[in-house]
């Protein structure tokens, strides 16, 4: 047992969102990565599927939509959802208040695509944080950074 990477925790702003890694894929030899994400109301990423990642996500707070394949699960708080590579999915903040998931990636090389796209944040930035705005460029690098990590996006 070691500590993890909490303790100098990274945190990227993606299309709305906070992404904080709770342990890095070099801190598990590569095998899986943890990353906590704050979801603001109504938001989540676009469809989209993995060719090389199979992702589990974990509620911890709020309520979540989860459209995976021809079919939608909800989760709250305590509930788990779990999608292997190679099924369109997503997940969407279906409540009122900001949302919060866990969500563990393996193979974890897909963090890289998020430390890619993601605007860091210092730690203490987080609440005077004043986001972007989210331009049809900001789009096109997501989806153009997505093709070199084996991700399909709809949009």
């Amino acid at each position: 047992m070691f500590p993890s990477s909490q303790a100098t925790t990274k945190t990227l702003w993606i299309l709305g969102d906070f992404y904080s890694v709770k342990i890095s894929g070099s801190e598990t030899g590569g095998r899986y990565s943890i990353w906590e994400i704050d979801v603001a109301p109504n938001n989540g990423p676009p469809m989209h599927r993995h060719s090389r990642e199979d992702e589990a996500f974990y509620v911890l707070e709020g309520e979540f939509s989860f459209p995976y394949g021809n079919s939608k699960i909800k989760a709250g708080k305590g509930e788990f959802a779990y999608v292997p590579r190679g099924e369109f999915h997503t997940y969407k903040n279906v409540g009122s208040s900001a949302g919060k998931l866990l969500v563990v990636i393996t193979p974890p090389e897909f963090e890289k695509f998020f430390e890619e796209i993601g605007i860091p944040i210092e730690k203490g930035e987080r609440f005077s944080f004043t986001p972007p705005k989210i331009t049809p460029a900001d789009i096109e690098k997501v989806v153009k950074a997505a093709e070199k990590y084996g991700l399909e996006i709809r949009i």
